[in-house]
């Protein structure tokens, strides 16, 4: 019987690594279990019986934990990676005049206040709070 708990343990990894979500993990530690009572000759239906409690409560208790950490560990990246970052102003920011111009990590890109009516000079700092096709949407940290 212990044959059957580590060929239950062997395809639950197989399982596991072939996929991306916790979907088999929960069984590995209830197959060690159970191949341990089989050693100790304990009958079948006690193996059976703990493995699928154990099982169980592996999947009850911190399969919702486990899925929320992995969710919450989100990496922005691309566009959206920009927001909330601070540029510096390198081309007056005028919604008005359509110009302004900051540079962030070494790129420039074109800019544009959240306010209309606020003009922003060379040389200030401003956060990034969106942004619109191939334009920064900024607002100054005056403001904040």
């Amino acid at each position: 019987m212990p044959y059957l708990w580590i060929a239950l343990l062997v395809v639950s990894i197989v399982v596991e690594a072939l996929t991306s979500d916790f979907v088999a993990i929960w069984f590995m530690p209830a197959s060690v279990i159970a191949a341990v009572l089989a050693l100790l000759r304990v009958p079948p239906y006690v193996q059976v019986m703990v493995f699928v409690l154990v099982g169980l409560a592996l999947v009850i208790v911190p399969r919702p934990l486990c899925s929320k950490w992995k969710l919450s560990r989100e990496c922005r990246t691309n566009v959206d990676a920009v927001i909330g970052e601070r540029a510096l102003v390198t081309e007056e920011i005028s919604n008005t005049g359509e110009r302004g111009e900051v540079k962030l990590k070494g790129l420039r890109w074109s800019a544009r206040t959240v306010d209309p009516e606020i003009t922003v000079p060379v040389g200030e700092q401003v956060e990034i709070v969106e942004v619109q096709g191939v334009k920064l949407i900024v607002k100054t940290l005056k403001t904040q």
